[in-house]
Parts: structure tokens; C-alpha cells; sequence
């Protein structure tokens, strides 16, 4: 919490976030900040709507960045709430049964992501992946994004690490990214939650 009080102060930005209950926490916050500040982020896909959406829109206008931010949201009404915080695109798409690896899930449907797109800086905090045992899975999704969609040097979050579902989801990411040959680095920040970090490049 200190750490990321101390980023936004450096940048002038007022501490608005409510980082509590299933929202975004301080470790995660700062993790974004500190990416934001330090890399050249470029093109950011974001899985799942929430105070990282906040953080993100006004890191860009602060740091007049003016990356390409694209939020996803299912829930249409949670959507327009962050739309209104935010100067970004945040997209709504509905949860449609796939199946990863043998595992059936609901994900996010239709074109969610720019299928020609770089993404440099994914955060998977999304679809719900919490509560009933049904949901536990979802986030396999994100690893749609990985044969064609992550650039040469990005750096992908994924929050709610400690969970069995986001678990199973880092080593999935990180055996897609061996098989396709990719040179990364992987770490983990261990707080009242845990975000696994997978980084490449710059």
C-alpha cells in the first residue's frame, strides 16, 4: 500500500481507489503503476473491469502515454459504471461456453480482443472465477491470447494467482509460451492476494 501511495503521489494523483473485497488490491495497483511508469506499455488488454480500469486511464493521461487501452467487461451494467470513470474503450462481452484444454468453461465470446493486435500488457482479472465451483476454471480463457496475440516484449498479470483456477491458468501460460518457444521471465508478488507476473523483452 505504501509503495503505490508513494507512486501516485510522484505522479500527482489523488489516492480514489477502494482496493478491498474482490477489487483490485494494493499489491496489484502498484504492480500496474510501476509497469506504467517504467516501460513503454504500448497496447493494453484488459480482462475484466474494476479499479485497475481507473488506474489505468489516468496513468495514461498523466504520463501523456496515450497507449491503446481496451477493458472487457461481461456485465453490462458493472461496464457503464467504469465507462464513466474512464476515457477508454471498455468493451462488453457476454460469457460463452468453450472449451480449454479439455475443460469446459464460459469465457468471453465473440471478438472480445483485436485479433491483429500486439497486446504488450494483458491483465487477467476476469470473467468471475470465484464462488461457485462451476466458475472455478473460467479464466482459461485468457490463453486465446497467446499463439498470436502477445508482442515481442510484453508483460502479462495474472491476479488472484493463490486461486486453483488461476493456478492451473499460470502453468498453462507458462507451457504455451515454452512450446512456442518464447524467452521469458516469470515472478510472483505475494500479498492478501497474489499476482503471477510473465515478462518478455524490454
Amino acid at each position: 500500500r505504501e509503495l503505490f501511495l508513494r507512486d501516485l503521489a510522484r505522479l500527482g494523483l489523488n489516492d480514489i481507489y477502494y482496493p478491498v473485497g474482490w477489487a483490485a488490491n494494493h499489491s496489484l495497483l502498484y504492480l500496474i503503476a510501476r509497469c506504467f511508469t517504467e516501460l513503454p506499455v504500448a497496447n493494453v488488454l484488459e480482462l475484466g473491469a474494476g479499479q485497475s480500469s481507473i488506474l489505468l486511464s489516468q496513468l495514461n493521461e498523466c504520463l501523456k502515454r496515450e497507449a491503446t487501452i481496451t477493458t472487457v467487461e461481461h456485465d453490462v451494467q458493472w461496464a457503464g459504471k467504469i465507462q464513466s470513470q474512464v476515457k477508454h474503450q471498455v468493451m462488453v462481452a457476454s460469457l460463452a461456453p468453450k472449451v480449454i484444454e479439455g475443460h469446459p468453461i464460459h469465457h468471453y465470446g465473440g471478438a472480445y480482443f483485436d485479433s491483429s493486435a500486439p497486446y504488450d500488457f494483458i491483465l487477467v482479472d476476469g470473467p468471475p472465477a470465484n464462488g461457485s465451483k462451476d466458475l472455478v476454471l473460467n479464466r482459461l480463457g485468457a490463453v486465446e491470447l497467446l499463439a498470436k496475440n502477445l508482442d515481442r516484449d510484453f508483460v502479462l498479470l495474472v491476479d488472484d494467482a493463490e486461486r486453483r483456477g488461476e493456478d492451473m491458468l499460470v502453468g498453462l501460460i507458462r507451457r504455451k509460451l515454452r512450446e512456442g518457444g518464447r524467452d521469458f521471465k516469470e515472478a510472483a508478488i505475494m500479498a492478501a492476494k497474489q499476482q503471477h507476473i510473465f515478462a518478455a523483452g524490454r
